[in-house]
């Protein structure tokens, strides 16, 4: 199961990649600060994508040198700190959804009926046959 849900990601990731858009990680940190409202302090962001603090730091600095997010102090406290979308960020998120979304979709369409499993196994199965 982890080796298809890698393979699946890769394959939505290329998708991204074609389409001139960011990695799959960077939508998960759109998506979830928007979720919250379009703000969310960097340890509640942690929890939420289940993401090591070094990268999701990492991440987020990166997210703010393109200006998808805004890092900005929390009640005047220089070390607390509160992440904010931006416009720019909540538009790119929805491009990235629009090829996301529906190869999502396509991939667990296989679970729809009671053979979806066995398929499941069987794709899994020949694609690592064929590595």
């Amino acid at each position: 199961m982890n080796r298809t849900t890698r393979i699946i990601q890769s394959d939505i990731s290329a998708a991204l990649k074609d389409a001139g858009l960011p990695p799959l990680k960077w939508y998960d940190l759109l998506w979830s600060i928007e979720r919250h409202g379009g703000r969310l302090r960097p340890y509640e962001l942690a929890q939420d994508v289940i993401f090591e603090q070094s990268n999701l730091s990492h991440m987020s600095r990166r997210l703010a040198a393109e200006d998808l997010i805004e890092i900005i102090e929390h009640d005047g406290d220089r070390r607390g700190k509160v992440l904010q979308l931006t416009d720019k960020g909540r538009d790119l998120r929805k491009r990235m959804w629009a090829i996301y979304g529906p190869l999502l979709h396509e991939k667990m369409s296989a679970f729809a009926n009671s053979d979806g499993w066995k398929v499941f196994i069987d794709t899994a199965r020949a694609q690592a046959a064929s590595d």
